[in-house]
């Protein structure tokens, strides 16, 4: 039997007067791929950011491994280190190059030498594709480079679980494919992964379970055959409808 990773229990979050999450309920186990699809502003990135507490949720409880992030007296930095996040925007260091970039959290968190920390980047690097950029200052490479050294990085911690949020909007069309290619090759090697994407295609292809969300709710959850060709809801119907239209 698998095991949970995450384990999210009537998650609630508003922004101001604005109930952005209302009430979700979703469990991750190991080794499985969620991706979650919805309209913009249905709630998808929230959820995700509060997987870590990036955003801190008025109330419910969400569970790493059994310890509740919730608890004040859970030590959240030292689980934040477990739980690998991928941003839209890439957030990396542009004063550093790419190897400076993926060997410093090993060196400041994790407590690696540098040599150990370079080692392993250069393994994740490579990993990714991106062996022949290690000396490279950031901002002279694409987005789609980027993003995959952003991959890297968060995978030089030895994370149990990975979070990416949208890890390909803002690429250009032809860098996507390149990312997406990193990303499938872990869901392939047993990489438990939430991802928040708007590429349904992708969605349908990686994921053991689709989550649509509508208006702060989880209106649908299930298998991509179940979610994409046989949806329950009057409001997956029309929103994959709009996708298909598009």
């Amino acid at each position: 039997m698998s095991k949970h990773i995450l384990e999210i229990k009537n998650i609630h979050k508003h922004f101001d007067d604005q109930l952005v999450l209302n009430g979700i309920n979703l469990d991750v186990q190991e080794k499985e791929v969620v991706t979650i699809i919805g309209s913009s502003g249905s709630g998808k990135t929230t959820l995700l950011r509060c997987l870590n507490l990036l955003t801190e949720p008025d109330d419910g409880h969400i569970y790493y491994l059994g310890s509740d992030l919730m608890d004040p007296k859970t030590n959240l930095e030292q689980l934040r280190m477990h739980i690998g996040m991928v941003f839209q925007s890439f957030n990396l260091f542009n004063n550093k190059n790419v190897l400076q970039n993926c060997s410093l959290g090993p060196i400041k968190l994790l407590g690696k030498s540098k040599e150990e920390a370079e080692e392993i980047a250069r393994v994740y690097l490579t990993k990714v594709g991106m062996q022949d950029f290690i000396n490279s200052k950031v901002t002279l490479l694409s987005g789609g480079q980027k993003q995959r050294v952003a991959i890297a990085r968060a995978l030089c911690m030895n994370p149990n679980i990975m979070l990416f949020d949208e890890p390909t909007s803002a690429l250009d069309p032809e860098m996507v494919g390149e990312v997406l290619a990193v990303i499938k090759q872990l869901a392939k090697e047993g990489m438990t992964m939430v991802i928040v994407t708007h590429e349904m295609a992708f969605a349908k292809d990686v994921s053991d379970r689709v989550v649509f969300m509508d208006q702060g709710v989880i209106a649908e959850i299930g298998t991509p055959d179940q979610l994409f060709n046989h949806p329950k809801e009057e409001r997956t119907k029309a929103f994959l409808k709009r996708y298909i239209e598009d």
